[in-house]
């Protein structure tokens, strides 16, 4: 058996679409807090104060908030303020994916896809499929082994390599992108939301972003005439189109394209950004 999957086979036994992107018009008091304790790390972080940002960071995590726990391993990933350690970065992403962060479970897949990390082409395969946009029918195992970490091991042994190794390279890729989207500032700003329709084709190593629509949502509050004329400036509107091509690159970029994937082999999803009241 390959050993990238019986190390992930030893591993996780040990450990026993489309996107929906929000941006929460007024935070419930849990998600402040949270949101409070992530400005209060990166404003250290930001001056360069790496030891008060690490303190900080083991403060808040007392308090068992998800979102802290994928800023510490988000740190550890990209060696932010502390020495990188993927390992490390592994035990936060998984107790905040198991606090209910699916975010968390598409790191762990990009993570394990990228070669500077093995790669490991089972971990990144088993964790995308607890992402958010897991759409490549081509790199499904059979349902009766989805949640068998031994069984779902056991049928990629069987895959010819050219399979993995092209799997590996999609679920990188767009691992990356529903990872690291964020709702964009400016559009966020003036409650402006959109459809954003992604076309990958691996083949080509190439990723085509149209945005479909836009649309208005209540802007809260006292609000002046130029608000409403200023959410259709063009770099409002466009925002969702540049966000994404802007990632989409950086994702490409990260993994290399393996050969003989056919060029007219494509994989669309769409990504929808909206404003949820609570």
């Amino acid at each position: 058996m390959n050993t990238h999957l019986l190390r992930f086979r030893q591993r996780l036994l040990c450990l026993l679409a489309t996107v929906l992107v929000v941006c929460p018009a007024s935070a419930a008091p849990k998600a402040a807090a949270a949101d409070s304790a992530l400005e209060d790390v990166r404003r250290y972080i930001e001056a360069r104060d790496c030891e008060g940002a690490v303190s900080r960071l083991k403060g808040w995590l007392k308090q068992g908030e998800p979102k802290v726990f994928l800023l510490a391993a988000t740190m550890y990933d990209n060696g932010l303020c502390v020495k990188r350690d993927w390992t490390k970065a592994v035990d936060f992403y998984v107790i905040a994916f198991e606090k209910g962060l699916p975010e968390a479970a598409e790191r762990l897949a990009a993570g394990y896809a990228d070669p500077g990390n093995g790669p490991d082409i089972a971990a990144a395969l088993w964790w995308a499929r607890k992402g958010r946009s897991f759409r490549l029918p081509a790199c499904r195992v059979s349902k009766d082994v989805e949640d068998d970490p031994e069984g779902f091991v056991t049928e990629l042994g069987v895959w010819p390599q050219e399979r993995l190794t092209r799997c590996n390279y999609m679920v990188g890729v767009l691992s990356t992108i529903s990872a690291e989207l964020s709702y964009p500032k400016t559009a966020s700003e003036f409650h402006v939301g959109g459809d954003v329709t992604l076309r990958f084709l691996p083949g080509q190593a190439r990723i085509e972003v149209k945005q479909e629509e836009s649309r208005e949502y209540a802007l809260l509050g006292w609000v002046d005439g130029d608000a409403f004329r200023d959410r259709w400036r063009p770099d409002v509107t466009s925002s969702f189109e540049k966000t994404m091509s802007k990632l989409a690159k950086r994702a490409l970029a990260r993994y290399p394209q393996p050969a003989g994937i056919p060029a007219d082999m494509k994989v669309e999803t769409t990504y929808s950004f909206s404003v949820v009241f609570e």
